[in-house]
């Protein structure tokens, strides 16, 4: 029995540690949109003139912050969230949410799999490429969805794992394991 929970836990911490790849990507694109943008702003300052590329590539940038962290915040428990009425269950009702609604999150980033998935496909076989001046790939941008929506769907899998094995504690549902 002992070995079947070690597996558990290391695809438990590996799924953890992708989260924080993610997340850590989505950081680093982040600080790349503020140079970016912040570069732009002197050059039109100070000198009056505006790259072409930069409002592009912004777009893209934005696009990885947004699809790359998401399971990281769901794994820090960074979204936000209403539990007026949730706080007002016992501890067996809250349990039972979280499993109806990590299941349903689950579910909805698995969309995005095989959605993001059929989108890449299709930009990358019709050389799909921006209108821009950059004339980006768009089957790159495309592919960020797939790949936030598994990250995601792992994380909705931890966080699932975590509430069937609460002991009834509504403080354990929302304490990280690592």
């Amino acid at each position: 029995m002992s070995h079947v929970v070690s597996k558990k836990n290391i695809i438990y911490r590996w799924i953890n540690h992708s989260s924080d790849l993610g997340g850590a990507i989505a950081a680093f694109c982040l600080l790349a949109l503020a140079v970016l943008i912040s570069y732009d702003v002197c050059l039109r300052y100070f000198f009056g003139r505006a790259t072409t590329w930069v409002q592009e590539s912004s777009v893209y940038l934005c696009m990885a912050v947004g699809l790359l962290a998401s399971a990281y915040a769901l794994k820090t428990d960074s979204h936000f969230s209403v539990t007026l009425l949730v706080d007002r269950l016992g501890p067996s009702a809250q349990r039972k949410l979280k499993l109806l609604t990590n299941t349903v999150g689950f579910l909805y980033s698995l969309s995005f799999v095989l959605k993001g998935y059929e989108m890449a496909v299709f930009s990358y076989e019709m050389e799909d490429v921006s209108t821009g001046l950059m004339q980006f790939p768009l089957w790159i941008s495309t592919g960020l969805i797939p790949v936030g929506g598994a990250l995601l769907a792992l994380q909705f899998l931890n966080k699932l794992y975590d509430a069937a094995t609460a002991n009834g504690d509504a403080s354990s549902l929302s304490a990280e394991k690592n």
